[in-house]
């Protein structure tokens, strides 16, 4: 990304993101090279063997493989298509696209004893949650999400942020420079926290405070009608009001910081004991930003989040028994949470299109393409704008080591030099979309040369529904205000229980592999 000076004095735009390109052969992945190669054979066949009545066969099966080859549809390639396809059909076959937990969940092998161990759908099955000593000195415990299959550590924040929609642009520019030198700090060689899940969650308020407020302040001697016309603003005020929940999750990579994690103890106890020492050393960075961790999250307060995302019914009942611990002990005790084992859905369906989970209905889309063009840094307003529906708001971030980030930019520069240079050498117009890829591929080539890191991401957004009827509206709503922040977002088919994941959840999923 490339930050200039635009024409107003003290106003900073952003522009220059680099869409990953798949870099098999000629911009084709394997799967669609391997269909051009069967075009192009099926099409030689006929001359290769002298038998031109094969061509009736043979040419219609070539012309049909060339145009899986390069046909797109609704932005994904034929080959993306029939993966996706047949993995679904094949867990629509087994049954997997469905889950029940609750009464039906399995306890642990090792220990049949012992608490039901957390039980959650799909791709988040290998998630386990641990609890770590903060590291503050008061005792306090901290969550972390240990992922077995991809052997990563990963701890939760709640975080506060005074915003940049209504400060002078100074202050604005100084709070984005804060955040970008976070994760700039973590570009740097051998750095165990691979990824950064920034999340922010749109709910609508349940009011639960104020309801406790009104009910410990009401006077006694207060007329009838008084008490009448409260209770109907009480019942009514929220539900045109919403709250922003935002969270930090950092991911550290088990191999990375193997030799930290034997000199900590090792196995899992050493890993959260590294990952607690990381942290601590982000402190600086993460109050230079302008961000206040409110706390990290423990086990119970963890599972809470991911509770109120699958069961969106349930935050009013958990704001009540918040509010009420809160008036009890006229303190800002821990959250009551829930107990993890409860985190997951009792029920969930995936289908083409949706995902219902808990009386809630749920659709993921994915940031298909950034803005163009040069915006501010207030260009996703439009998308985290207040809303009538839940929406949660994920942006994954994996910084690149030096050496891994030089080898990307001038592989990027390499072939977008040759891109052009072939045309000029054949005399073909050099498209300037071509020529403007080059430039920024230069420019981003001089900004690693000057220090700053670079770094893979991606973003999804879900809109969430209680009621069926209204998933349809919400999505139009949801695609309107990506179309007014300049994004273009596509629909996760056949991969919304995916979607939900790397969306609602602040558990630090990650990004997709490279496609080579």
């Amino acid at each position: 990304m490339t930050t200039t000076d635009s024409a107003a004095p003290g106003s900073r735009t952003y522009y220059g993101w680099q869409p990953e390109r798949v870099s098999f052969m000629f911009g084709m992945s394997g799967q669609r090279a391997t269909m051009l190669a069967a075009g192009v054979l099926a099409a030689i066949m006929p001359l290769a063997v002298s038998h031109m009545a094969d061509a009736v066969v043979t040419w219609p099966i070539a012309v049909l493989l060339t145009a899986m080859a390069f046909a797109r549809i609704a932005g994904r390639t034929v080959d993306e298509w029939l993966v996706a396809f047949v993995s679904f059909s094949i867990l629509r076959v087994r049954g997997q696209h469905k889950f029940i937990s609750g009464a039906f969940a399995p306890r642990a092998k090792t220990d049949p004893a012992g608490p039901v161990p957390m039980d959650l759908p799909g791709v988040l099955a290998p998630l386990k949650v641990l609890e770590a000593d903060s590291g503050t000195g008061n005792g306090s415990s901290m969550a972390v999400i240990h992922h077995r299959h991809d052997r990563s550590y990963t701890a939760v924040a709640r975080i506060r942020y005074p915003g940049i929609g209504l400060v002078d642009s100074s202050r604005r520019d100084q709070r984005v420079a804060g955040w970008g030198q976070l994760l700039s700090g973590l570009c740097s060689e051998g750095n165990p926290i691979i990824r950064v899940q920034a999340l922010q969650r749109i709910v609508p308020e349940s009011g639960a405070a104020l309801r406790r407020w009104h009910t410990d302040h009401l006077s006694p001697d207060a007329p009838d009608a008084a008490k009448e016309i409260a209770s109907t603003l009480l019942d009514s005020a929220t539900l045109a009001t919403s709250q922003r929940e935002s969270f930090l999750a950092f991911t550290l990579d088990e191999r990375k910081a193997g030799s930290a994690i034997r000199g900590a103890g090792g196995g899992t106890a050493g890993a959260a004991a590294v990952l607690v020492r990381h942290l601590r050393a982000l402190t600086s960075s993460i109050s230079a930003a302008d961000l206040t961790v409110d706390r990290w999250l423990d086990g119970r307060e963890l599972a809470e989040v991911i509770r109120t995302a699958f069961d969106p019914h349930s935050s009013r009942h958990l704001a009540d028994r918040r509010a009420a611990t809160n008036m009890i002990s006229n303190l800002t005790p821990a959250l009551p949470g829930v107990d993890p084992a409860l985190a997951g859905p009792a029920a969930a369906q995936t289908a083409a299109g949706s995902y219902a989970h808990d009386g809630a209905l749920s659709v993921t889309y994915w940031v298909h393409s950034w803005p163009r063009n040069q915006v501010y840094s207030t260009c996703l307003g439009p998308l985290l704008g207040e809303g009538t529906h839940r929406r949660a708001f994920s942006l994954h971030m994996e910084p690149l080591g030096p050496r891994v980030a030089e080898r990307e930019v001038m592989r990027e520069r390499t072939a977008r030099h040759v891109a052009i240079s072939m045309r000029r050498r054949t005399g073909q117009i050099v498209p300037e979309a071509e020529k403007e890829a080059l430039r920024r591929a230069e420019a981003q080539d001089a900004e690693r040369a000057a220090g700053h890191g670079l770094g893979r991401f991606s973003a999804y957004v879900t809109v969430t529904v209680t009621d069926p009827a209204e998933l349809e509206d919400a999505c139009a709503g949801l695609e309107a205000d990506a179309a007014a922040a300049r994004i273009e977002v596509r629909r996760m088919w056949l991969a919304q229980d995916v979607g939900f994941a790397l969306s609602a959840l602040p558990v630090g999923m990650g990004l997709p592999r490279k496609r080579w």
